[in-house]
């Protein structure tokens, strides 16, 4: 299959499988290891940021005299996994409380550090902005171009929600994942932003999530599998099983949509798109929920 330039340059200077694979292991684990283990309390989320810290460490060798610039990679990795490990204490006091809760701060942090940690693993790698499909010439074109994106991503949602909602109704599911939805949205309006200031931390989570599980992952993962299809589609797995706290069936629709943006990425070879409209998609869903709450709406959703 022969690549358009703007595809192509995505795998411009790409390391080896092995590397690759390592890379790609490292990330997924770092971004959401300590959250996932945030249940088993605070001990077992410091035991695996050490552990991703002595990963990160034995990966980036910013020991080496050809190395040095990868401190900045283990300043992104300290930063990200204190906005992980912040975040996993949240949750685990909220479990202890027997509630839900969300912190912004933490998700920025983590989100800050992974795109430093990231960006250093692009340059050790020799390659640039590019790479992960931020390019700067057309960046108008691609700007408005996130508006169609946003369109397609809510005609994926809604085909995904609908033969989904059939299911959580035949399987019985309905209702708890109804208060699952509702617990997140709660703990969104428990943060007490407003519109703009969700937005606004919006294009720095979103953004971050784009950079890391579509710009650089389904690069990485092309290398390593060989294809662009199953590219996407680990890639979208591996996004989707950090959402299981939405419910189970969101894990499947969050799937769906990280295919959707994963194939646009393969398509047009840009990442400002799905920024776009990943960051507008959740800033739309956040102003819903507002409206539902300040309306009384939000309560008396019954279940299913």
């Amino acid at each position: 299959m022969v690549l358009r330039g703007d595809v192509a340059v995505l795998l411009e200077k790409a390391p080896s499988k092995r590397q690759a694979l390592a890379e790609a292991a490292f990330v997924f684990f770092a971004v959401l290891g300590p959250s996932s283990v945030a249940r088993l309390g605070r001990g077992a989320a410091v035991a695996v940021e050490l552990a991703l810290l002595a990963w990160g460490l034995a990966l980036l060798r910013p020991w080496e005299s050809s190395r040095r610039g990868a401190w900045w990679g283990v300043l992104g990795l300290v930063v990200a996994l204190g906005g992980a490990g912040a975040g996993a204490w949240v949750a685990s006091d909220a479990e202890v409380n027997k509630g839900f809760s969300l912190s912004m701060a933490p998700l920025v942090i983590r989100a800050l550090g992974m795109c430093l940690l990231v960006a250093v693993l692009l340059w050790r790698d020799g390659q640039g902005p590019a790479q992960v499909g931020l390019v700067r010439e057309g960046w108008a074109r691609e700007l408005l171009l996130g508006g169609v994106v946003l369109v397609g991503t809510y005609v994926v949602h809604l085909a995904a929600s609908v033969p989904l909602a059939a299911v959580a109704v035949a399987l019985k599911l309905a209702g708890q994942e109804l208060e699952a939805r509702k617990g997140v949205a709660a703990a969104l309006l428990d943060t007490g932003l407003g519109i703009p200031a969700f937005a606004a931390i919006m294009v720095v989570v979103t953004g971050f999530e784009e950079f890391v599980f579509r710009g650089f992952l389904v690069p990485r993962l092309r290398v390593v599998l060989g294809g662009w299809v199953p590219a996407v589609l680990t890639a979208a797995v591996l996004f989707s099983v950090g959402h299981f706290y939405e419910g189970t069936l969101a894990v499947f629709q969050t799937f769906v949509m990280g295919t959707w943006f994963g194939f646009v990425l393969w398509y047009r070879g840009r990442l400002l798109p799905l920024i776009v409209a990943h960051a507008a998609f959740n800033t739309i869903s956040f102003a819903l929920m507002l409206w539902l709450s300040r309306s009384g709406l939000l309560e008396k959703l019954p279940p299913l």
